[in-house]
């Protein structure tokens, strides 16, 4: 097995699709982080194998970038989970036209955090992503409790939402599923993407 190839342990993600795995498996090799995929009923759980993205920073984490790279309609909807300096984040995308993505910000001691960048995702949005609507209000509760880390609420709201996966987001998974890469020809597409909006930028800061 590639040494490379170990699920992250600093920033821990999973992504939740509604889709079956040779679909997810094409998306995930236009992307810029390796994964295993995990099938778990109606869902495909993508879990980041690598620490880092095949990219420089700012866009170098593997689970902001999993969660945060837009999700065609046929794999929506879909739930990110990330635990990041003990914080946790949740994103959701709904299925619709549009790929709109909303976030759950949570801290420990301090329950949800608002910020002015992200639009917000609140109980309904997560239940009705979901597939459980009616768990909203268990939702809530979750959210508004204060106390725990940002693990044990990830775990919570898994439960709460009937999700499958509380096992997969935890600090020592180990491989369980198909590995699958990125691509060389998406890295290298997305890098010369970056460096031809930083050009755009320099020649207006120059005009």
């Amino acid at each position: 097995m590639n040494e490379r190839w170990q699920p992250a342990q600093e920033m821990r993600g999973l992504l939740l699709v509604r889709a079956e795995p040779p679909a997810v498996t094409r998306w995930v090799r236009g992307g810029l982080v390796a994964c295993q995929l995990v099938p778990l009923a109606s869902w495909t759980a993508v879990v980041p194998v690598e620490p880092a993205s095949r990219v420089q920073a700012p866009y170098d984490g593997a689970a902001s970038v999993l969660v945060g790279r837009p999700l065609p309609r046929r794999l929506r909807p879909a739930l990110g989970f990330v635990v990041a300096d003990h914080r946790a984040a949740v994103v959701v995308r709904a299925r619709g036209l549009r790929d709109s993505p909303r976030w759950l910000l949570w801290e420990p001691g301090r329950g949800p955090v608002r910020t002015r960048e992200l639009q917000q995702a609140g109980p309904r949005e997560l239940a009705a992503a979901a597939g459980h609507p009616a768990a909203a209000r268990e939702v809530a509760a979750v959210v508004r409790d204060r106390s725990g880390d940002a693990q044990r609420l990830l775990t919570d709201l898994l439960t709460v939402l009937g999700l499958p996966g509380a096992d997969l987001i935890g600090p020592h998974v180990g491989l369980r599923g198909q590995v699958v890469a990125p691509t060389a020809q998406a890295v290298a597409r997305f890098e010369r993407r970056m460096a031809e909006i930083a050009r755009h930028h320099r020649e207006l800061e120059d005009s």
